[in-house]
């Protein structure tokens, strides 16, 4: 599973564009994390020692997409058949009614941040930043909105 991280986290930092993840790629993550997890002695050390690179080769890989993902918005070319599913939201949301008993996606809106704004915890319970000024990050609308009202950020308009 290391080999597929370094394969997948290379490419995706050579590439121009969103690079096509390895299927079922976040889950096998996690569960190679977990296998890392506990232990004693000096095996347990060179474990906890992997588990770190792979934690710091994931936070870059998910920068590294969600800048891809923010430029591919502003330019109107995203190809949701490259996206992770914890990405899915990164799709503004369809104009049609949800299904019957379908839960209506979060809305988020794609901000230009004013300030550097240090790290915190959104409305979707998830962490967000820290981010630097110039920033260009999609947020939950009520993060977002807060954002804006302090000042701290803009909305970014399509068109």
């Amino acid at each position: 599973m290391y080999k597929k991280i370094i394969e997948f986290w290379t490419s995706e930092r050579e590439a121009n564009g969103l690079v096509k993840p390895p299927p079922a790629f976040e889950e096998d993550v996690a569960n190679y994390l977990s296998s890392l997890e506990g232990g004693s002695g000096n095996y347990a050390t060179l474990r906890a020692a992997e588990a770190a690179r792979v934690r710091r080769m994931i936070e870059e890989l998910r920068l590294i997409r969600k800048a891809k993902i923010c430029e591919a918005l502003v330019s109107g070319g995203l190809n949701e058949e490259l996206l992770m599913p914890t990405e899915g939201g990164a799709i503004p949301a369809k104009k049609d009614a949800p299904a019957a008993g379908a839960s209506e996606p979060a809305k988020r809106i794609l901000t230009r941040l004013l300030r550097d704004v240090p790290s915190f915890v959104g409305v979707d319970l998830k962490t967000y930043g820290p981010y630097k000024s110039e920033d260009v990050v999609l947020l939950p609308a009520q993060n977002a909105e807060a954002l804006i009202k302090r000042g701290l950020a803009t909305e970014i308009r399509k068109g």
